[in-house]
């Protein structure tokens, strides 16, 4: 009786395997290769002139300036790379120097013989962008001096600069007129240091 069931149950196995196999059933294939996701250039560069812009570029030098004198820097930033930029800062990185030995007339004052003065004296007197014709001054930098500001990051544009926008910064700085024999043959090496964010 035993037997029986198990040959009934290998029928019936068999049976029910046949009416599988000879069921037809439709099917298909889709395939999809090649697929990527890749990022853009973010890049920014700076020109003298809004002609050719630089990753690296010397734009200016002051010699011989005097008391209450005035000299303004101009200079371009550029949205070079595929996205639209929403904010551009900019970092002086100052070291002051004496140029040389110090001069009779410094020397009866300056009391860091080895040590340049300038930058406390050099203040900012103007200091404005512009973008498609809107001119921003940018007042929370005017009137202070370039060691008061030194390696202090100053937000000069929010917003959206979009690609291949162009930024115009113009910088006036001033020595101060109580400037005295302690900057005299002094010198100011002014780094630039600008930073764009998306």
């Amino acid at each position: 009786m035993r037997r029986l069931a198990v040959v009934g149950m290998l029928a019936l196995l068999l049976i029910g395997a046949g009416l599988k196999l000879g069921t037809s059933y439709f099917s298909d294939v889709a395939k999809s290769n090649g697929n990527q996701i890749s990022t853009g250039d973010f890049d920014i560069g700076i020109s003298k002139d809004g002609g050719r812009f630089y990753d690296d570029y010397k734009l200016f030098s002051f010699n011989d300036i005097k008391p209450r004198e005035n000299r303004t820097f101009t200079f371009y930033i550029k949205n070079r790379g595929d996205y639209a930029l929403s904010a551009v800062s900019m970092v002086f990185n100052v070291t002051d120097a004496e140029d040389g030995a110090l001069s009779k007339a410094e020397a009866l004052v300056d009391k860091t013989p080895d040590a340049g003065e300038l930058s406390k004296y050099l203040i900012i007197k103007d200091f404005r962008i512009s973008l498609d014709g809107n001119e921003k001054v940018l007042t929370d930098y005017i009137g202070k001096s370039l060691r008061e500001l030194n390696m202090s990051e100053l937000q000069i544009f929010s917003g959206s600069l979009p690609v291949n926008g162009v930024l115009k910064v113009e910088v006036t700085f001033q020595l101060s007129p109580s400037a005295g024999n302690d900057c005299l043959t002094d010198t100011s090496k002014v780094g630039l240091i600008i930073t764009a964010r998306q």
